[in-house]
């Protein structure tokens, strides 16, 4: 989905944000997060809180790493500078898939 003003207000159809941001510790960007309905679905019924939630960004590419609990805050967060991202097709077509989701 391509986001444009007219689809900008479905975005929230799409996910859930989380009830704090964070800043991240490495590069200190204050960082919004959104959970996919789908994932949290999923969550929800594996019970499974708090879980860790990667929000990848910045230059040098880096990673945040979020623990949400089952009420959407973030409880932790730490780094990861040491990225490393699998170059093959199966890998590449899931980053795009993420890339073109709409939020």
């Amino acid at each position: 989905m391509v986001i444009t003003e007219k689809n900008l207000k479905d975005i929230v159809k799409y996910k859930q944000n989380t009830k704090n941001a964070h800043k991240c510790p490495f590069c200190k960007k204050k960082i919004e997060i959104g959970i996919e309905y789908e994932m949290l679905s999923k969550l929800k019924e594996e019970n499974r809180f708090p879980y860790p939630h990667v929000v990848l960004h910045g230059n040098p590419l880096h990673a945040m790493v979020c623990y949400i609990d089952s009420n959407l805050t973030v409880r932790n967060v730490s780094v990861i500078k040491s990225v490393e991202i699998s170059r093959d097709s199966e890998t590449f077509a899931q980053l795009m898939n993420k890339w073109a989701n709409p939020y």
